[in-house]
């Protein structure tokens, strides 16, 4: 392996009943807590709630076995919004473990990414829809 710089372009936001129009390609996915902003009372990002990848991003979301978990973590009021970054399958874990690790998402707790990255330095470049993510990050090697 080698250094890399990764460039994801962050599509969405997509809630739950807009799913169907999100790309069903290989890529990540963000899964985010949205909620009414107190000042201008429009619906918006809050949290980052899970960093997934799949061959297949709105099939991986749509059939994710926390999805129940992430719903009813919710409270009254907030919904679950949607993100895909689009990566062919050559990179798609290595730019996942890096989202985990750098992002420590709370439902990814159970993620080995979260205090290792077994991947050579990877700096990663995100543009588009990027609320609550950070926009450019590097993680190292740490086995």
């Amino acid at each position: 392996m080698t250094d890399q710089m990764l460039s994801p372009k962050m599509l969405g936001y997509w809630t739950s009943d807009q799913l169907r129009e999100a790309p069903d390609e290989s890529g990540i996915f963000c899964v985010f807590r949205a909620a009414r902003d107190p000042e201008s009372g429009d619906m918006d990002v809050q949290e980052l709630l899970y960093v997934g990848e799949h061959r297949s991003t709105r099939y991986g979301i749509e059939h994710h076995e926390e999805r129940d978990r992430w719903q009813a973590f919710l409270q009254p009021d907030e919904e679950l919004w949607f993100a895909v970054g689009l990566c062919g399958s050559a990179n798609r874990e290595r730019l996942a473990a890096a989202m985990i690790n750098a992002h420590k998402p709370r439902f990814n707790s159970r993620s080995d990414y979260l205090e290792r990255f077994p991947f050579d330095e990877t700096t990663v470049h995100i543009y588009g829809k990027k609320h609550k993510l950070q926009s450019i990050f590097t993680v190292y090697r740490h086995d």
